[in-house]
Order: C-alpha cells, then structure tokens, then sequence
C-alpha cells in the first residue's frame, strides 16, 4: 500500500513532540494519563503502522504537547482548538485516502446491531449537528447524550450523524436500551462479530473488555437508544477506552452524568421547508398552518407529510381531519424512518409516568380538560370545594404538585409560560382524552370543575376581578362545566353568570342559567357570598363600550402586561419630545410647500399633500428622511424600551420607524418583523411564525422604511389598505390581530394614523375585547370635554370596548409604573 501519506502524518507527530521540547513518554502520560500510557505513545510513534492512529489517542496526544509546550514557554498556538481542528483535518485526509485504496487491515468495518433506524428524509437541524459533532470529538469518559421528549428527532438525529460520520470508526453498533435484556441481546450480538469464538459466559463483560482493550477494532462508536434511567444503562458502558458512546433518552437524569444535547422541536422555518420539500404544491402558507398545529414537532410533521402524501387530501382538509380525531390521525400511518406514530411515542411517556410519577399523569389528565393555552398554578390548588381521592393528594399538597408539574415539564409534556402559568399543546390534550375510557373522563371532568368552583375570584361585579373571572370563564368552557350536575358547583356558576352580565355578554350568561339556581335559591356553597345574579340594565351597555380609565381598568392592564395577556399597539405619536421636534419639522414643510389647510402641525397631512405635487417623489422622499433621523436619535427615557419588557407575543406599530424592534432585541428577545400585505407584491411567501415571549412578531401596519414599496403615505394608500382581505393575510398576523387585547399607546385621535388603525380593528374586534387607549391632542390648546366625548362615542360606534387614558405615553407609563410597583 502506498505509506507515504501515513508515514508523513507520523513523522509530523514525532515533529510536534520535538517542537515542543521533547517530552518523554512519562511526561506525555502525566499530561493525560486516562488515554496517553507510555506504551501508547510508543505505539503511536513506532512500528511499522499499518493504518492510522485513533483519532482518541491523536487528539489526546497533541493537547498534551500543546499543554507541555506551554509550560516549558515554547507555546505554538494561541488558538488551541484551531490547532486541534488542523490535526483532525489532517486525520481525516489520512484516513480517507487510506479508504480509498481499499487496502487497510483485513479486518472488516463492523456496521449493525439491534434495529438501526431507516435513514430517512433529513432536513434541518444544523446547529444541532454541529454541536453534536463537536462534542462527540471531545468526548472522554462521559457518554454524550440527546436529550427531549418523545417525538423530536434524537434517534433521527443520532442515525444522521452515523451516516456523516462512521467513516471515523472502525465498528458502529446500534444497541435498543429500552430494557435492559436488549441490551445484553445487542452487545451479545455484537461480542459474536468481534470474537467468533467468544464464550456465552459473561459474553456481555467480556464483549466491553475486548472494547477497551483490543486496539484492532479502535476507535469504535456504540449508540445506546431511547435508554431509560441512567441506573438502568450504567453498568452496560463501556467506562474509557478508544471509543465513543452516544445515548438517546427521555430521561433527564442523564444531564447529570452525560454530556448532554438538549433535542427540541423544528425551527418554524425548518418546518417550512421540510413540508414544502417532501409535500409537492404545497405552499408556504399551508405549510406554516401545519407547522404551526402540530407545533413543529419533527415526528408530528413526518407523520403529515406521509399522510397528505398517501391519502391525497388538500393540507386544510388534512388540519380539519386533525381537529375531528387527532389520536386517531396521529396514531395512523407512521412513517417508515421512524417506526412508530407521535400518539405512540406519547404513549410511551404516559408509561413513564405511571410508572415514576403517577399524580404527574393525573395533572396531565386534569389539564387536558382545560384552556390549553395559560393554565395557572394557583388554578391547580384545591379551594374550598373538596377533591377526591387521588386528586386530593396532588392538589392539596404544593410540593406534590409542584413535582408533579417537574415532571411533566421534563417529558415535554407542557410548557411553562410567564407568570406562574403552564401551556399544553391541543393535540396531546386530545390524545389524553382518548387513552381514557368514558368513566374516567367524566370523573377528572367533575374534578376540574371542583377546582374551577373552589376558586377564590371575589365579587363578579368588581371590574378587578374581571381578569381572574375571564381566566375561569375560559377554563369552564373548556370544561363544559355548562353541562355540570354537580351541585356544589352552582354558586360558581351563579357569580360566573354575574361576571358574563357585567361585561354585557348576555350569550354566555343565558347559557349558564340553565344551570345556576333561580334567583332566590342560591345555595349555600363555602366561601360563597355573591348575591344572586341580576340582569345589568341595557341603558348601561353603551357607557361601558367606552369610558374614561377608572381604577379596575388599571387593575385588569397590570395583570395583562406582567402576564403578556395583551397586544401592545404603537403609535408615532408615542415619544413628546420626538412629536414635539416633527411637529415643528411640519410646520417647516408646510410654509415650504405652501400647504393650504389649518392643520400644518400634522405630517401625515403634509406627507399627504406632498405626494400629489408635480416632484412628489422628491418631496416625500425628503419629508421622510428627515423624519427617521428624527426617530434615530436615542433619547434617556424611550417609552419602547418599557414595553420591551412587556412579555407579550406579539407587537402592532403604525410607525414607520424600526424602534419597537430594536428595543426588543436590546431587552435579549429575538424579534421577527413583517409587514401588512396590503399592496400584492407585498404578499411574499414569508414562512409564518409560531410567536412566543422570547421570539415575538412585530407586525408594521402601515409599512416599514426598510420596505419603502410597503409604506402607506397618502389617502389613496390609506383606502387600498383597508380593503385587506385578512382571510388572506398571513396566520400570525391575523392572529395578533384577533387573539389578545389591545394596549394602543401614543396616538393622537385627529391622526390619519389613528382612523386606519381604528378602521383595520373595526372589521377583526369585537364587543367582547378589553382594549386600552393612550390618546392625546398635540394641536394648539389642546382636548377639550366636549372634543373627548365626541372621540368616546366614535370609539364606542366602532363596536369597541374600550378605557381611554388623555395624555402622552410618557405620562401614561409613569402612572402604570407606579401601579406596577406597589402591586409587586
């Protein structure tokens, strides 16, 4: 065979040693003594090599005489991981060279073991790899361990790194760790391929012997998946040797004493990307509907993938299937490289919890019978209405609870939110419902409808408890606590019945009352002192729809920003001192302009104007770079840093400026900016995103400047984009738009801005949303009475329901400050 490639990879090994002073093979050994013994080094220096060194022994001895290099100060790399990088390139060249010829050991490559996955369509997960690989090149005694719940990849992350890698290795043995008696099975199997004539005595010892002390079959790589507790596992490892071992498992010990790799679900653009890939004439915004149902989890979107493909139907007809019977559509047609459906790897996790943490599986059931979204854990904790049996150890007992809540934390089973709160996603929800039988779902419903009856909420007709009463209100029809025949949860039911009449939503309150008392007849239930309910008088609808801010409406906004139950809209009114320096850049272009109309303090006017003259473009162009470097300059207090730290999921602006976002991302989120497709060449197959806390949307609805073509700047662009057809639009910017009450802050009610903002809301909201106004007049004199009930009654003909503080965003967030303060 040609030596010359490894002769020289050789020779430049005794070089290094040399360079850095020549250390003897003792001093090499005290610099690493788990994998460098004299012997070795010796090994790897001398004799008439046949192929090249363990990359193991490679690595370890270049660290070691870096190491020595620089205690003698003969240091020959600042960057000791570049250096260590060139080595491994190096390696990797010999060896595949060495390949190439065909002519190494007659020892054969050894690729196998207990069910190996089927390679299939891998897409995404690049940083994942990277770290991955990264970590497996380190590796020294500690094992190196995916760790996620059921469903996210780490198998088919583990088999993608084999197909990248094995060439490193001279055997790759896949062992099934599920159980124990597997795993003596594989290692037996393997023991048999690496020894023909190994005993059965003690062939599971023996087997990892020859491992770390037979050289011929160095460096090896053996992968131990789905492995349970490390107890179970542990003794099954080959502790040192020149290999590596890889483990996939659920269990989150593991981090204790692996390396561990935390698997989690698809990027949202992964999952785009994915389903588009695989599913023909799919579009983006199908994809990212499906992506976003089956929240981006890698083996929910395989298993869709499979099922459009073979069944044929359309993806919305394939989400409306998945809405009917989600247990049945998850457990069907699993996909070939992965074995088993995600209902099935549930499964295996319900298990575990039966097993381990069996009040973690009952909170689990609980919860599926409630609003999935934001389930608080104060709600978990039983009131004044008695649980039975099992229920009542878990929810009278806090750490109980809490460990229950751990664990199912851990298993990827729910989420933790802000606030003390917990999310579980709507399809596992289902999926828990239907592993029980008819009797056990009727006996966790009336179990949550205990919790939800037990609750402390106060009086009904107290606008504070409005927030404590709508997160009930939603829990309970979740629930279906309308159908409930327990009676110990009438007086619930009569307040929530109140609660329904005070914010005149009389639908919900009419189908309560058939289960609440006559009037008159109001059991006696613990802790129970609402009077019975009263219908609110229908004179009183209309100044409810819009009213100047009054102290429960403060106390509702305090519980929605420290909970991000809201969607802040922001103005370009919002900074005083900025509004005060373009109002004076508008008189200016008005005198220059020769602006004919009494509002000259108003730039969008002027801007208006300007694009109908015979250099519009010009004109506007100027107008609007002299308003973003006004934007551009930092001043001490912004009102956007203060809603950065709003934890909302999403953000509506009408400013043009990029502000919003750049606070965001100094307050450590990771923003994601799009713009309102009110123009067609602004419908771009942008993928829609699942927004969250840390990673919220911040929607531009009158356009952006880095998209000059998106800004909405005249009369004529104002009417084209109120004709936005939202069915249309992007999911996650209907979804900002539909899903959480408003908080507008920094708009003058005079502004075009304001009226194109109140005419987009005007065809999504409803009488039932809670929004709050910041609005303020910075014309001359400013607002009298008279002006502000004329702007109230126009708010309330729009349909809104909404509480108006008069005065500047400065003001206003001083005043929510304080109220945040003395209520922390």
């Amino acid at each position: 065979m040609p030596e010359e490639p490894l002769q020289a990879f050789i020779a430049a090994m005794s070089e290094l040693r040399r360079q850095v002073g020549s250390p003897s093979y003792r001093e090499l050994r005290r610099l690493n003594p788990e994998r460098l013994a004299p012997s070795t080094v010796q090994s790897l220096l001398e004799g008439d090599r046949k192929r090249p060194p363990s990359w193991l022994l490679v690595d370890a001895y270049v660290r070691a005489c870096l190491a020595f290099g620089r205690e003698n100060g003969l240091g020959l790399a600042d960057d000791e991981e570049a250096c260590v990088r060139g080595w491994l390139d190096r390696h990797r060249s010999v060896s595949a060279t060495m390949s190439r010829t065909g002519e190494q050991e007659d020892l054969p490559r050894i690729l196998g073991g207990g069910s190996p996955p089927v390679r299939g369509h891998f897409s995404g997960r690049t940083s994942l790899l990277a770290d991955l690989d990264a970590a497996m090149v380190a590796q020294t005694d500690w094992p190196v361990c995916l760790v996620g719940p059921g469903g996210h990849g780490k198998t088919q992350l583990a088999s993608e790194y084999i197909h990248r890698h094995s060439s490193r290795y001279m055997a790759v043995w896949w062992v099934r760790a599920e159980q124990p008696s597997l795993i003596r099975t594989d290692l037996a199997s393997l023991g048999r391929r690496l020894d023909e004539g190994i005993g059965e005595a003690e062939i599971v010892s023996r087997t990892l012997k020859m491992l770390r002390e037979d050289s011929r079959w160095s460096p090896w790589l053996l992968i131990f998946d789905n492995a349970g507790h490390p107890e179970s596992v542990g003794s099954f490892l080959p502790r040192s040797g020149p290999g590596h071992v890889l483990i996939t498992s659920r269990e989150p010990a593991w981090e204790e004493v692996a390396v561990p790799i935390e698997v989690g679900v698809f990027e949202r653009e992964d999952s785009v990307e994915l389903l588009t890939r695989r599913v023909p004439g799919m579009s983006v915004e199908e994809a990212g509907q499906v992506a976003g149902e089956l929240e981006d989890m890698p083996l929910g979107l395989v298993q869709a993938i499979t099922y459009i493909k073979g069944s044929g139907l359309a993806p919305g007809a394939y989400l409306a299937r998945l809405h009917e019977q989600p247990g049945r559509m998850l457990d069907k047609h699993p996909p070939v490289d992965y074995g088993r459906g995600l209902a099935s790897a549930w499964d295996l996790g319900f298990e575990t919890l039966r097993q381990t943490c069996p009040e973690g599986l009952h909170l689990l059931r609980c919860c599926a019978f409630l609003r999935p979204e934001s389930i608080s854990r104060g709600l978990l904790r039983q009131g004044s209405l008695p649980l039975p049996g099992e229920s009542a150890a878990v929810f009278q007992d806090p750490v109980l609870a809490d460990n229950a809540i751990r664990a199912l934390t851990r298993y990827g089973f729910v989420r933790l939110a802000s606030r003390g709160t917990i999310q579980v996603h709507r399809l596992l929800q289902s999926t828990v419902k239907e592993r029980m039988t008819v009797q056990e779902q009727e006996r966790v419903r009336h179990d949550v409808h205990r919790l939800l009856a037990g609750s402390d909420c106060g009086d009904p007709e107290n606008r504070a408890n409005f927030p404590r009463y709508a997160e009930l209100a939603g829990h309970a029809e979740a629930s279906s606590l309308a159908d409930s025949a327990d009676e110990g949860v009438l007086g619930f039911v009569a307040r929530l019945i109140t609660y329904f009449r005070a914010i005149n939503d009389g639908e919900s309150a009419e189908r309560y009352s058939g289960v609440a008392p006559e009037p008159g007849t109001h059991p006696a239930v613990p802790g129970d002192t609402a009077p019975p309910p009263s219908p609110a008088p229908s004179s009183a609808r209309r100044a409810l729809m819009a009213r100047e801010m009054e102290s429960d409406d403060w106390a509702r906004l305090v519980y929605q920003v420290t909970t991000g139950d809201c969607t802040p809209i922001v103005g370009a009114d919002i900074s005083w001192e900025k509004a005060a320096r373009i109002r004076a850049m508008s008189w200016e272009w008005a005198s220059r302009l020769g602006y004919p109309f009494a509002d000259a303090w108003n730039f969008e006017s002027i801007l208006d104007y300007a694009v109908t003259l015979p250099d519009q473009a010009a004109m506007a162009e100027e107008i609007l770079t002299g308003l973003r470097a006004t934007w551009e300059q930092r001043e001490e207090e912004d009102p956007h840093a203060f809603l950065a730290k709003v934890p909302a999921t999403s953000y509506l602006t009408t400013s043009y400026h990029d502000q919003l976002t750049q606070s965001l991302a100094r307050a450590g989120r990771e923003p994601v900016m799009k713009v309102l497709p009110w123009r067609p060449e602004l419908s771009t197959a942008e993928p829609v995103i699942a927004p969250t806390p840390e990673r919220p949307l911040v929607c531009h609805l009158a356009g952006s400047y880095d998209q000059p073509g998106s800004l909405v700047l005249s009369q004529t662009d104002r009417m084209r984009c109120l004709r936005v057809e939202y069915d249309r639009g992007s999911a996650d910017i209907v979804g900002a738009l539909v899903t959480n009450p408003f908080l507008m802050i920094g708009y003058n009610p005079r502004s075009s801005a304001f009226d194109l903002l109140m005419s987009l809301l005007s065809g999504v909201s409803t009488p039932r949303r809670n929004i709050v106004m910041v609005l303020y007049d910075p014309g001359p004199g400013g607002m009298e009475e008279a002006a502000r009930n004329y702007h109230l009654a126009r708010i309330a003909r729009l349909n809104m329901r909404a509480a108006v503080f008069w005065g500047d965003a400065r003001d206003f967030i001083q005043e929510l400050s304080r109220r945040l303060e003395s209520t922390a």
